[in-house]
């Protein structure tokens, strides 16, 4: 499109929108609109609409107080410590929550959940996608959908250290410190 052919465009959107306002403001026109408004089928749309709208603001207030984010931290913490003790218990045969790599548990907050295959890339396994899996989740809802889905296969626990690691382009997505003596 040339920039003329926007400049007309701008032009008629303009026009359209002082014909419109006109159209609006005759006074039959504006009995019409009076006239719709006092409709039952008006007022009960109207009503819906205006409890649909408070509720989205009383929802949107919620969320901002000290007390909802305190229990979503909580809920989210949960959910992780959920995550920890069944892919430790499930991959490396221990009660309590450790690296699958190197066997660090010396504390949880250093320990991470790992996409095996890459975060990415899981996009392509069927039985995920059909759970729902998506590699745009927000690091809660993953946890979230993680619990949900009873703890699929393709995740496992690291150190943030191995987890690094493996991340690293040249590593291959394999950790250095895999089965060597720490």
């Amino acid at each position: 499109m040339s920039t003329w052919d926007e400049i007309i465009l701008v032009q008629s959107e303009e026009e359209y929108k002082a014909k419109a306002k006109i159209r609006r403001n005759k006074a039959e026109n504006k009995a019409k609109a009076k006239a719709s408004k006092q409709t039952s089928e008006y007022k009960t749309w109207r009503q819906n609409y205006d409890a649909r709208l408070e509720n989205k603001t009383k929802a949107k207030t919620r969320k901002q107080t000290s007390e909802y984010k305190t229990r979503a931290k909580d809920f989210a913490d949960e959910n992780r410590l959920k995550i920890l003790q069944v892919y430790s218990k499930r991959l490396s045969n221990s009660d309590v929550p450790c690296c699958k790599c190197c066997g660090k548990n010396s504390h949880i907050d250093f320990l991470s959940i790992d996409h095996i295959i890459g975060r990415v890339e899981m996009n392509s396994v069927p039985e995920l996608v059909n759970l729902g899996y998506s590699s745009k989740l927000h690091p809660d809802s993953l946890k979230k959908w993680i619990v949900d889905n009873n703890f699929p296969k393709g995740f496992q626990i690291l150190c943030h250290n191995c987890n690094t690691a493996k991340g690293l382009k040249d590593n291959n997505n394999k950790c250095p410190m895999k089965n060597k003596p720490h």
